[in-house]
Formats: C-alpha cells, sequence, structure tokens
C-alpha cells in the first residue's frame, strides 16, 4: 500500500510539475502571440489603409526606428511623415504579409508592398509605374506597443526606378 501511494504521489507531483511548467510557456507563448497580432495589425492598418492614427496606439512613445535616415526626425513623426508623403504618390496600395516570427519581445516579418505612382513622391512626378517594395522587419516589443525596428528593404531602388 505505501508502493502504491509512494507512486501516486511521485506522479500527481510529475503532473503537477509539467502543468505549471505548460502554464508558464502559455503565457510566454500568448504574450509572443499578442506580439504577433499586433505587428500584422499595425502593418495592415499603417500600410494596408494609410492609417497614421494607428501609431499612436501600436508604437511607444519613445520609439526608435533604426532604419531611419541619420540626419531626418525619427518616431512617430517619421512614420507620419512617410506616410503622408506615401498616400500622395501612391494609390492602389496593398500590404502582403509572408511570414511573422516572434520570439521572446522581438517579432521579424517579411512583408511586400505594391502600389501605383500617381502623384509626387520624394520630387518624382507620377509614373503611373507599378511598385514591389519588399521589407524585412524586425520589431522590438514592450507592452503591446512597438519600440524599436529594424528593416532592409529595397526601398531605394525602387524609388530611383521611378
Amino acid at each position: 500500500m505505501k508502493t502504491i501511494k509512494a507512486t501516486l504521489f511521485a506522479l500527481l507531483l510529475a503532473a503537477t510539475t509539467l502543468v505549471s511548467a505548460q502554464g508558464k510557456m502559455g503565457g510566454k507563448d500568448s504574450e509572443v502571440q499578442k506580439n504577433k497580432e499586433a505587428v500584422i495589425k499595425f502593418n495592415q492598418e499603417y500600410w494596408g489603409s494609410g492609417n497614421v492614427e494607428i501609431t499612436k496606439e501600436f508604437l511607444a512613445d519613445n520609439y526608435l526606428n533604426h532604419f531611419a535616415p541619420p540626419s531626418g526626425p525619427n518616431g512617430r513623426t517619421l512614420m507620419i511623415g512617410l506616410m503622408t508623403g506615401f498616400k500622395k504618390g501612391f494609390s492602389h496600395v496593398n500590404v502582403e504579409i509572408k511570414a511573422v516570427i516572434g520570439e521572446g519581445d522581438k517579432v521579424s516579418m517579411v512583408k511586400i508592398i505594391t502600389a501605383t505612382h500617381t502623384g509626387d513622391f520624394m520630387g518624382k512626378a507620377a509614373t503611373g509605374k507599378k511598385i514591389v517594395i519588399t521589407i524585412v522587419e524586425t520589431d522590438v516589443l514592450k507592452n503591446g506597443k512597438i519600440t524599436e525596428a529594424w528593416a532592409q528593404s529595397n526601398f531605394s531602388q525602387v524609388i530611383q526606378s521611378l
């Protein structure tokens, strides 16, 4: 009888440890999932709809864009200015999110933005050309807000080709 009780106790202890570990992982996984959802929603609203108000909801007050030109504005100001100019210069904008990977407080994504050059943008008059911008980006999040962003893209080459 003692052996059965000891075995049951050991099984109960092992099950409790397993459930506890899964709960901790579930919490971490759910935070990563929330971060991924925040980055996806931000990109769909910002690029897909041109909604600059979304920057207030998803970009932290101290947001730092590491791929911004070193001598220009940064933070929300940069992102609002970029989209304001982009909307004047391009129509039929679409964002396609190809991949999203999250780990810890970081979310990486590959996105493709397509648009048609129908207005003045960065000193270039409308050409009617369709553009394709490919961006690989990693964002850092804290409390559901993007605090930092790193990216590589073909944006400069696309603009030069207009």
